[in-house]
């Protein structure tokens, strides 16, 4: 027997609202018709139930909208921009929307490609998340100045565009005070090669919670891993140990993601060495090593994307989220062993 196509009629008796009003919601439109939340539950709720599927080709030729976000993230992605999607493609799948991903890293000729290539698929806009690459500012600033139709995650090389902006500052003072408190004097932070805009942020932050807690920062324990490093953890953490662990010997480590945190603890433990490392990107990898994490609320973050996306009147402002500082109820001293 085959099976008869659901239809939008359908869904809107499912849901108890007219035609036009689920059209609205599922398929977008002039936005003459208003939908209150409730009916819009209803009537996504409705579409899952009955496993409708719109045509997209015929919304858009309609003057509706694709209900699809462009999302741009590197194809080496960190676990802070892997969670970042995943709460990204949360929040739209809640508002109605789907997102379609383009992964590259370096290569401008793809990212233009797929740009051109999402932008005839009739996308709602762009999330990007892959911009920050030092060597070819000048591309990327070609590709998306003048865009209405892009928003960027952390500032972007291109003035006047819409942006989202992380800080840990105040958590990482607030970790550094935490720190004194228990008798840490020593604190070391490691991090990528600095002409990154997101590894200055980083550098720039921690040092002025250094002096927010009344301490001098000491280059000697701020360690940046070499511009043409590979891209392996054990060898930027065993260049980290030789050049800035056993020398200086910092009793405090902060280290952002959670891999290199477990090279590291494994190789203090051959060493005898005896450092408190803390995390920063929230990895539930750190809670498996005993190491605590900064929060960086990436639930807030993709929500401002996507507000500042889908709202143009809201971009003259830059939204700034703060990471969190989750104290621990126990100290952390001497990690490695215990």
């Amino acid at each position: 027997m085959k099976l008869q196509k659901v239809t939008l009629r359908d869904v809107a008796e499912l849901a108890g609202v007219s035609p036009a009003a689920a059209g609205n919601v599922i398929n977008g439109g002039t936005g003459k018709i208003r939908v209150g939340a409730e009916a819009r539950r209803r009537i996504l709720e409705a579409a899952k139930q009955l496993n409708y599927h719109p045509n997209m080709a015929a919304s858009i030729l309609r003057g509706g909208q694709s209900k699809l976000i462009g999302v741009f993230i590197d194809s080496f992605p960190s676990f802070r921009n892997l969670h970042l999607l995943q709460e990204i493609e949360r929040l739209c799948a809640g508002a109605g929307y789907r997102i379609m991903t383009s992964f590259s890293h370096n290569n401008i000729a793809h990212m233009k490609e797929d740009y051109l290539s999402l932008q005839r698929y009739g996308v709602s806009g762009f999330i990007c998340c892959a911009h920050d690459y030092p060597g070819l500012r000048d591309q990327v600033a070609e590709l998306f100045s003048g865009a209405r139709d892009v928003v960027f995650m952390e500032k972007p090389c291109i003035p006047g565009m819409p942006y989202v902006q992380t800080s840990r500052r105040k958590a990482l003072t607030e970790m550094i005070g935490d720190a004194l408190r228990q008798g840490y004097r020593k604190f070391g932070v490691m991090h990528r090669f600095h002409t990154a805009i997101s590894e200055q942020a980083l550098r720039t932050d921690f040092m002025q919670a250094l002096r927010d807690n009344g301490l001098t920062p000491d280059e000697d324990l701020i360690f940046e891993y070499p511009q043409n490093l590979p891209n392996d953890s054990k060898v930027r953490i065993r260049l980290a140990m030789e050049k800035m662990i056993l020398p200086f010997r910092p009793d405090f480590l902060f280290i952002d993601d959670a891999v290199s945190a477990v090279t590291l603890r494994h190789l203090l433990a051959q060493t005898g060495t005896e450092i408190t490392i803390f995390g920063g990107n929230g990895d539930p990898l750190f809670a498996d090593i005993d190491v605590p994490s900064l929060d960086p609320c990436y639930e807030k973050i993709a929500a401002e994307l996507l507000n500042l996306l889908l709202n143009p009147e809201c971009r003259n402002n830059v939204p700034v989220i703060e990471a969190k500082y989750q104290t621990t109820t126990h100290n952390h001293r001497r990690t490695n062993h215990e």
